[in-house]
């Protein structure tokens, strides 16, 4: 019986698989003509996009020949040949026209990768994680107008990380974010099994030493797991394992959607590169990544604008045809043999190691496969229906962009990116050695000349510099030392300015948005003006406003004396008053240093007339008057009236007795008022607290009582009309962006 059931399992292990391959092998054929963009291939097997052809070729997903999509040929991008040769066969050659006809007679585009190659991963054969130059990569327009017009035409668009970040220009970027209705954050992290740099090699060496230039200590983790996020501004954090986090590894929750159409596990790990983006639409967020981050993790992402939860799939709700993988998911070890094998996912559990959590294979088995079948599938059922074209997706304009949300500085990816023009019918790369070979030769030579006087020719000769080259190589080494100094300054600069330190700390860094692009689009981003700058501009102000209110002192100066009665030797022929003893009590002010100056109202303080006779609109008098001085008593002060408006030329009234001052009120009753436009910065439940935020913020505000709901709100300040209140608002959008406009009548 052993023998037998052995043998039986010796021909199930032996008919299965082959029986499989039948299947598939008469399995009909799909004929669905599509595009995939790939600029990262290091190798012909093509692991960047692997896993999306092994999907096509389990599927039978034809060309329109009737051929198979090869991993190696069917695709755009960088194909190697032999180092440090290449071809590129990339969408620039062609025109709008031709990309109005793949646009119509394609049913499908994939972007899924365009990272690109660098000199030290492919020219040079150096090590791959440390940043060289770019040789080829990024989006293009033409890319991009590719993908908007499969869009418009209703076809089904796929794209993933990383396609939005560098070397892809910023244009571009905006573009496909509008396309895509996401807003990158410019931060992308991975998870490593281990944080020790002398147990994991994985960790590169630019992740190192921008630790160290950030924090000003070096990459010294203990051997336990984590998650490294960076910017592209040149910042990081790291999260440990039980100080920072619960879980060590980035976890996916499947919204119901997915999990009711295409049998997704609710939740999942994955292990690998992951981008931090958010949708302008929630309702286009189908699954999100999850970071269990304890008390101190949340403090460490949230002192960069980061929440534990982000987008992990971002798509088009309403029609589901447009999708974003906020990840590297293309990217997957997955045997490319176990395609040919019809229903081979129903033994997937075979092919995966569940207790490694390194081992991408489960994810793609469990996750990515069933996903884009699924979304291949529903496709093929409706792409017959579909009719007319779609517009662009509606601009968001309530929706403030990351880096405008908190003032971070654009990138320059044109630091990065290389200007070079390909060709893409021709081999490349044949320059690259010799270039290399040639640079390092006369490296050598320079430094030997500049320490000696001479060097060793080429047949081994001693060439001695004359005078005129030892100038010029002091001369090109004087250049090339104070580039690379404006360079690590313009470095330095830029990181200083993102961290808020140095010469762009408080209160001097003062970053200037453009009005004009407040609804969208790129923010110019001033670089912050230097200290002595800054103090100039001060001084400057501050002499105009003295100016001013030394010509608003003299304007009243000269109103009072006029007005302090007949001169020497005068006779005042008019009424006496009818207060006698306050008449004589009364002294009219001079410009003695005793006497007090009189009170000027904050309106008329940057020049313009002085009305004595008009009186603010309500504005009760106040019951000391400063400029006045009585002898012998102090009777209870009148409000001063106008007696005569139709010449423009006023007086002062004599005082009434106390015992009239109620007539006097009605007769001077307060003007009735307009509405008036309040810019509120803050709004507090109790009084107290906005007392103590004015009282910081040491400014002139005013608090405002609201009854409808109970609370206090601050008024930055008041104007007559809302036009002024908006331009007040936007001036407001870099200190206070959650500023706003209240109408108080």
């Amino acid at each position: 019986m052993k023998y037998l059931g052995r043998k039986i399992v010796f021909f199930l292990i032996i008919l299965i698989p082959f029986w499989s391959f039948l299947v598939w092998f008469f399995y009909p054929k799909t004929e669905l003509p599509g595009l995939i963009l790939d600029k990262t291939v290091l190798e012909p097997s093509g692991v960047e996009h692997r896993s999306f052809n092994w999907i096509t070729t389990n599927r039978k997903f034809v060309k329109p020949d009737g051929s198979q999509y090869e991993i190696s040929e069917d695709y755009y991008g960088f194909f190697p040949i032999n180092r440090p040769e290449y071809v590129v066969k990339d969408l620039t050659v062609f025109n709008n026209a031709d990309l109005d006809s793949m646009a119509r007679d394609m049913e499908y585009v994939y972007y899924t990768d365009a990272y690109g190659i660098y000199t030290n991963e492919w020219v040079y054969g150096r090590d791959i994680n440390e940043r060289s130059r770019l040789v080829y990569g990024g989006l293009s327009e033409q890319s991009y107008k590719l993908f908007e017009k499969m869009f418009r035409n209703r076809k089904l668009t796929l794209t993933e990380f990383n396609n939005l970040a560098s070397p892809t220009p910023l244009q571009l970027r905006f573009k496909m974010q509008r396309l895509l209705e996401l807003d990158f954050t410019g931060w992308t992290g991975r998870y490593y099994h281990s944080l020790d740099t002398l147990l994991n090699p994985d960790i590169p060496g630019w992740m190192r030493r921008l630790h160290r230039y950030y924090y000003k200590k070096p990459f010294d983790y203990p051997d336990v797991p984590g998650m490294v996020f960076v910017h592209e501004t040149e910042r990081i954090f790291v999260l440990e394992m039980d100080k920072d986090v619960e879980h060590e590894l980035p976890i996916i929750n499947t919204g119901e959607y997915l999990i009711d159409q295409y049998n997704l596990p609710e939740f999942i790990r994955y292990p690998y590169w992951f981008d931090v983006c958010f949708a302008r639409d929630t309702n286009d967020v189908f699954s999100t990544y999850k970071i269990h981050t304890t008390e101190r993790g949340d403090s460490i992402m949230a002192s960069h604008h980061l929440p534990n939860e982000f987008p992990a799939i971002i798509g088009d709700h309403k029609e589901h045809l447009r999708w974003y993988f906020c990840g590297d998911w293309a990217d997957s070890p997955t045997p490319f043999g176990l395609s040919y094998f019809k229903g081979v996912q129903f033994m997937r559990k075979f092919f995966y190691n569940n207790r490694d959590d390194l081992d991408r294979k489960k994810f793609f088995w469990e996750y990515y496969e069933p996903l884009v079948s699924g979304l291949f599938e529903d496709y093929i059922d409706m792409m017959d229906t579909i009719e007319g074209p779609r517009p662009l997706p509606p601009h968001h304009r309530n929706y403030i962009p990351f880096y405008r949300r908190y003032n971070i500085p654009l990138p320059d990816v044109d630091l990065i990116a290389s200007g070079r023009v390909y060709n893409p019918n021709e081999v490349l790369g044949s320059e690259y050695k010799e270039r290399a070979y040639r640079d390092s030769v006369l490296q050598a030579e320079r430094e030997e000349a500049s320490r000696t006087g001479y060097y060793i020719g080429q047949y081994g000769d001693t060439v001695f510099l004359t005078d005129e080259e030892m100038h010029e190589l002091e001369e090109q080494t004087r250049y090339e030392n104070s580039m690379q100094s404006r360079r690590d300054s313009i470095k330095r600069r830029r990181l200083d300015s993102v961290r808020g330190v140095g010469e762009f700390s408080d209160p001097y860094r003062l970053i200037k948005i453009d009005s004009t692009y407040l609804r969208g689009g790129r923010i110019p981003v001033n670089i912050p003006l230097t200290k002595a700058e800054i103090k100039r501009r001060a001084q400057m102000k501050a002499a105009a406003e003295k100016a001013a209110q030394n010509r608003a002192e003299a304007i009243v100066d000269s109103m009072l004396e006029s007005e302090s009665g007949p001169g020497p030797g005068e006779t005042n022929t008019a009424d006496p008053p009818k207060n006698e003893e306050l008449s004589a009590g009364f002294r009219s002010p001079t410009r003695s240093s005793t006497a007090p100056k009189p009170v000027i109202n904050n309106r008329y303080r940057l020049g313009g007339r002085l009305a004595t006779n008009q009186k603010e609109k309500g504005f009760k008098a106040p019951k000391k008057i400063d400029a006045m001085v009585y002898e012998g008593g102090s009777p209870e002060p009148q409000e001063q009236v106008a007696s005569d408006t139709t010449d423009g030329n006023s007086s002062l009234e004599s005082n009434a007795p106390a015992t009239a001052s109620s007539e006097q009120e009605d007769s001077v009753a307060e003007e009735p008022i307009g509405p008036r436009w309040h810019v509120i910065i803050a709004s507090f439940p109790d009084k107290a607290l906005g007392e103590e935020f004015i009282r910081r913020k040491k400014k002139s505000m005013e608090l405002l009582y609201v009854p409808e709901n109970d609370s206090y709100r601050v008024s930055y300040a008041q104007f007559k009309d809302r036009r002024s209140a908006n331009k007040e608002v936007i001036n407001l959008m870099t200190s206070y962006p959650d500023a706003w406009v209240l109408k108080v009548d």
